[in-house]
């Protein structure tokens, strides 16, 4: 089969899973969204390495959603493959998160991980679970329950979370083979950009049937969108 195909396949195939399997664990994520945003709590993205980008993917841009608050930290990102690969197996880093960001019982966090077995994710989970904050993991999960956690606990992503989102990604992420050495096509970050727009979707849905007037950012790149955009980090940002 023509390379470009098989990867397209992949894709489409997993996607369509998410939206008829995978319907009912969605609405319940995004449900925890609407009832935690309608209480007035704070809404947070976190991810290392690759699935730090969901937490980018969600954040001002057309079609964000004003008040969520990704979890940036420069060291997380690929902007040094190794530091970030250091840092996420090094549970006391949640030490600086914990101090950095002022999480709140009622609050949710979007935690995404392919393997959901490292040492910082789980820390920070389990210590934001022990506050009152409710999870929402995106991970691959097949892989995951075929892996070992790095963290004390022997705890995974998908053992923690309230609810819990498979990105389909397999064992090992790259879904093309061309050797018994060499595999390309990974699925992880394009899948869990993909459900996290869904759980952004289903929620603002949500929220414009009850007849809310919701902030979500408009395209920086058309007439009047750069007015629009300031307006909303004027009322949401500045705190």
């Amino acid at each position: 089969m023509d390379l470009m195909r098989e990867y397209c396949q992949t894709i489409n195939q997993d996607m369509n899973y998410i939206i008829t399997e995978e319907k009912a664990a969605i609405q319940s994520a995004s449900n925890l969204i609407t009832s935690s945003v309608e209480q007035g709590n704070k809404i947070y993205f976190f991810g290392t390495g690759h699935s730090y980008i969901v937490g980018q993917e969600v954040f001002a841009r057309a079609g964000g959603y004003a008040q969520f608050i990704p979890i940036l930290e420069n060291e997380l990102g690929m902007n040094h493959a190794f530091k970030s690969t250091l840092i996420e197996r090094t549970a006391s880093y949640a030490d600086v998160l914990m101090g950095l960001y002022s999480f709140q019982k009622g609050d949710v966090i979007v935690m995404t991980s392919n393997s959901g077995r490292n040492a910082l994710l789980i820390e920070l989970g389990l210590r934001l679970k022990k506050i009152g904050v409710k999870i929402i993991g995106i991970t691959a999960l097949t892989a995951s329950k075929n892996s070992t956690s790095r963290h004390k606990s022997g705890l995974r992503l998908y053992e923690i979370a309230d609810v819990v989102l498979d990105n389909r990604s397999v064992y090992g992420d790259a879904s093309i083979t061309h050797s018994d050495k060499v595999k390309t096509g990974p699925t992880s970050t394009i899948m869990s950009c993909f459900i996290a727009q869904l759980l952004v979707s289903d929620f603002v849905q949500q929220e414009v049937d009850k007849g809310i007037d919701v902030p979500v950012f408009r395209s920086s790149n058309i007439d009047g969108g750069d007015e629009y955009n300031e307006k909303l980090f004027e009322k949401y940002r500045r705190s």
